[in-house]
C-alpha cells in the first residue's frame, strides 16, 4: 500500500503542484546511478475520497523517459496504476524494468 510514510522513506521530496489542480501537492524522486540521472518518478497527492480512511490519501504515479539522445529530446510518459497491494518497491521496480527494456537514454549524464 502506498503511504505517505513509505514515500518519505524512499527518498521522495515534496514540492508544490504544478500537474493537477486537483492534487494537494507532488512529491518527486530522482533516479540516478554512478553515470548520472536516468529519470525522474513523480507522484500526486489528493485527498481521501468520501468512503475512505480520512488519514489516508491518494496518489498518481508517472514517469518520463527520454527516447532518444539526440537534440531533439521527444519524450515517453507512462502512469502506473497501483491497487490497495501496490507497494513503492513494486512501482520503482517496474520503471526501472521499463526504462532499461526500452533502452533510454539518460535524461543527464554526469560529466
Amino acid at each position: 500500500m502506498l503511504t505517505l510514510k513509505a514515500l518519505e522513506a524512499a527518498g521522495y521530496k515534496s514540492y508544490p503542484n504544478t500537474l493537477s489542480r486537483y492534487a494537494l501537492y507532488g512529491m518527486e524522486k530522482r533516479v540516478e546511478d554512478q553515470f548520472g540521472t536516468k529519470y525522474f518518478i513523480h507522484v500526486e497527492v489528493f485527498e481521501p475520497y468520501p468512503h475512505q480512511d480520512p488519514e489516508s490519501n491518494n496518489f498518481d504515479v508517472a514517469v518520463q523517459f527520454i527516447d532518444n539522445d539526440d537534440d531533439v529530446r521527444p519524450t515517453v510518459n507512462m502512469t502506473y496504476l497501483d491497487d490497495a497491494d501496490t507497494t513503492i518497491e513494486d512501482i520503482e521496480y517496474f520503471f526501472e524494468r521499463a526504462w532499461l527494456f526500452m533502452g533510454c537514454p539518460y535524461y543527464e549524464k554526469n560529466e
